[in-house]
Order: structure tokens, then C-alpha cells, then sequence
């Protein structure tokens, strides 16, 4: 005996089975793009500084919860370098904030009501 599996697929605008695209592409080009991918390193490199922070605040607590506490001149050590990668992911997520703040149209002002500015025609 055999099985027959039938695919079901998502239908899409008047039965079209294409694969899907957005309403609104962003251009292929240009500056737009090149922070987008400036975005993507930034929150790449801000996720790395914060597991190193995480790693080093671990070998920290393993080091002074052990039976033979560790010299505290280590800790020192690893806690400075702890602090360094924190000051690291702190700088790369205020970096891509000014990237994604770039990309995004301003909002308007909310203190104008746009209906009672004049043309600007």
C-alpha cells in the first residue's frame, strides 16, 4: 500500500502560488542598503560583546562560589574585562540606534496639528 502526500500550498492574490514579495522593496542599492547591513554587523557585534560580558560575570561567580575561592587579583582582572566588553555592547547598540534612527522617516512633530499648517504651495 502506498501513500500519496498532497502539498497544500498559501494561495496568493487571485490564486497565484508564487512565492510571496513585499508590498514595499527597499531599493537594491545605495546608502540605504549599506546601513542596513551596518545594522545587521552592529547588533552581530553588540550581541558578541554581550556573551563575553556573560561568560566572564560566569567564570567570575564559578570562581568565587568554588570550594577554594579564587585571588582576587584574577577577579579584578576578569571583572575590568567584564566591564570593557559591557562598555563595548553599551557603544555598538547607541551606534546602531543613530543607524536605525537614519533609516526611519521623523516623525512629526506632535505638538503641530498638520491640518492647520499652510501649503507649502
Amino acid at each position: 500500500m502506498t501513500r500519496s502526500i498532497t502539498p497544500i500550498t498559501a494561495a496568493g492574490k487571485s490564486g497565484d502560488n508564487g512565492p510571496r514579495t513585499e508590498e514595499k522593496a527597499g531599493p537594491e542599492h545605495g546608502l540605504f542598503v549599506l546601513r542596513g547591513r551596518e545594522g545587521k554587523g552592529l547588533i552581530s557585534l553588540a550581541c558578541d560583546a554581550l556573551g563575553e560580558t556573560f561568560t566572564l560575570a560566569h567564570e567570575m561567580h564559578a570562581r568565587l562560589y568554588a570550594t577554594d575561592p579564587a585571588d582576587d587579583r584574577d577577579l579584578l582582572q576578569h571583572l575590568g574585562e567584564a566591564l570593557a566588553c559591557l562598555e563595548t555592547a553599551h557603544h555598538y547598540l547607541l551606534m546602531l540606534s543613530s543607524v536605525l534612527e537614519e533609516r526611519c522617516p521623523p516623525d512629526p512633530d506632535p505638538d503641530v496639528d498638520p491640518w492647520s499648517v499652510d501649503p507649502a504651495f
